[in-house]
């Protein structure tokens, strides 16, 4: 016999609501983040510099892409767990339907 499996649909929302507070967070730290560029020159004239100044390009831009890519993930994942405590709000009061058309037709 399997095991008693329950699921709140509350919690499942308030989790939607920190998903959806963490993509926020993570599009303001993007936003910071391309705010912020240094010149490629900041990093002096030594030959190694431009090296340094290419690398710190192309992570940065990175960086900002990552965190606006979280921040689609964290939403995606707002909206799915948001649908996922609707459904099973759905099937209990399915369920609980199906009893009492069963409990009508013992005559209870």
């Amino acid at each position: 016999m399997a095991g008693e499996f329950r699921v709140d649909p509350d919690a499942l929302r308030r989790f939607a609501r920190t998903s959806t507070e963490r993509a926020e967070r993570l599009r303001a730290i993007r936003a910071e983040l391309g705010a912020h560029q240094l010149s490629a020159s900041a990093f002096g004239k030594l030959p190694e510099a431009d090296e340094t100044g290419r690398d710190y390009v192309e992570r940065s831009e990175a960086a900002i892409e990552n965190a606006g890519a979280a921040g689609d993930t964290m939403d995606r994942i707002a909206e799915y767990t948001e649908g996922m405590a609707a459904a099973y709000e759905r099937a209990d009061e399915a369920t609980g339907q199906s009893m009492r058309a069963i409990s009508a037709g013992l005559g209870g």
